[in-house]
Order: C-alpha cells, then sequence, then structure tokens
C-alpha cells in the first residue's frame, strides 16, 4: 500500500500524525511524508535549515520516504501548490493520501488542504482509494471553527509510538515551546491523550474521513 502525507511546512508531521506515520510503516506499508515549504518563516529565516534538516532527519529515523521542495512558508501560491501536488500524486500513486483539516488557522494549511482536494478527485484511472483530514496542534485548535468545524471520525491507535512521537516533538528545538503553549510537546501528548479516550485507547489521532471508496474488480 502506498500512503502520503502532504504537508505545508516541515514538523507540521510531528505536530501532528506522526504516530499515524510510524502505524503505517510498521504495517509494511510504502510511506512518503511531504513538506511542500522548506521551513522559513517571514523574520526568522535562521530556522528554515534546522526545521528542514530535522525534518529529513526525522523521516529518515522512523523509515519514511521524504520530499521536501522549496515554497516559502506564508507565501504559498495556489497556482505552485497545485502543481506540486498533482506531481506528487502521479509520483507516488497513493491509495491513501493524509493532508492538513481545510479550517485550519495557518493559510498554508488551508491551501495546501484545498490542492490536495483536487489532485486526490476520485477520477477514473485515480490510484486514491482514501483521503483523510489531520489536526495539528496549534493550527487547528486556534481557527476557533471560524473556518469550519474539524469533526473526527477516524481514530488510529497511537500508543506503541506515543513514546518516539514525544522524542520526535523534541527533535524541533526551534519550534517547541514550554507547556501549556499548544506548540509543546505535553500539550500534543495530551490532545492524543483526549483522542485516545475518545476512543478506548492510551493515545490516538483522530482524523476528519473525506472519503473511502471501495472500488468492484472484474
Amino acid at each position: 500500500m502506498n500512503v502520503v502525507f502532504i504537508f505545508a511546512h516541515p514538523d507540521d508531521e510531528s505536530f501532528g500524525p506522526s504516530g499515524t506515520i510510524m502505524h503505517h510503516i510498521n504495517a509494511g506499508d510504502n510511506v512518503t511524508v511531504v513538506s511542500l515549504c522548506k521551513g522559513n518563516r517571514p523574520g526568522a529565516e535562521e530556522v528554515a535549515s534546522s526545521r528542514s534538516e530535522t525534518f529529513v532527519k526525522i523521516c529518515k529515523v522512523i523509515g519514511a520516504n521524504c520530499i521536501i521542495q522549496a515554497q516559502d512558508d506564508t507565501l504559498m501560491t495556489r497556482e505552485e501548490t497545485q502543481n506540486n501536488v498533482n506531481n506528487i500524486i502521479e509520483q507516488v500513486r497513493p491509495q491513501i493520501v493524509y493532508t492538513h483539516f481545510n479550517g485550519d488557522v495557518h493559510q498554508d494549511h488551508r491551501l495546501v488542504s484545498e490542492c490536495v482536494m483536487v489532485a486526490c478527485r476520485p477520477k477514473p484511472g485515480s490510484t486514491v482509494q482514501k483521503l483523510l483530514m489531520c489536526e495539528i496542534s496549534a493550527s487547528t485548535e486556534w481557527a476557533f471553527d471560524q473556518f469550519g468545524k474539524f469533526s473526527p471520525n477516524y481514530f488510529i491507535d497511537i500508543t506503541p509510538y506515543a513514546q518516539t512521537k514525544s522524542e520526535l516533538l523534541e527533535m524541533y528545538s526551534s519550534e517547541v515551546y514550554p507547556f501549556p503553549d499548544a506548540r509543546s510537546v505535553d500539550g500534543t501528548m495530551v490532545l492524543a491523550n483526549q483522542r485516545g479516550k475518545q476512543c478506548g485507547v492510551s493515545y490516538a489521532e483522530a482524523f476528519q474521513l473525506v472519503f473511502s471508496l471501495h472500488r468492484t474488480t472484474q
């Protein structure tokens, strides 16, 4: 099974569904993690190299394929983003695709989500069988439902990967803040614990299922 996670920034995978990435790898799936930006923020360009290097290192540590591209944080354009996403879907030919929730507070997250939805339309010849949107700490909840409500209806037990998830977060030294900041290790793990409580496990990650298609073979 080819599985691709398409994000705007390096660190979205760790503040988001890193446990699910490890779950798919452990299941024997061929997993590709994508960052469409190189990680520089206006006024903080010096962190770009650190974020990019950490993203590549994390993918290597957990055994995922890695794609990182060169758009600038908060300056992503629709045309370039759509072309990049289309090319990734054509290149990887995934059966399962994960991306941002289209109601996040970060404009890049919303743009990437919209472009992924366009690229993954279940047209004849498409390989995509399942599309899911994930939540990202300090982005999904900070929109306060003003761009749409994140309504999780699909959960993955990440209890075996919870400790590793927290360790991966700590690798982003420029992006992690002390608790109770939402961009803290403890804050992110509290969310995973809450999602676990919703579905009867210790730790889980929650998703909004966009569509799941089971084609009839003849």
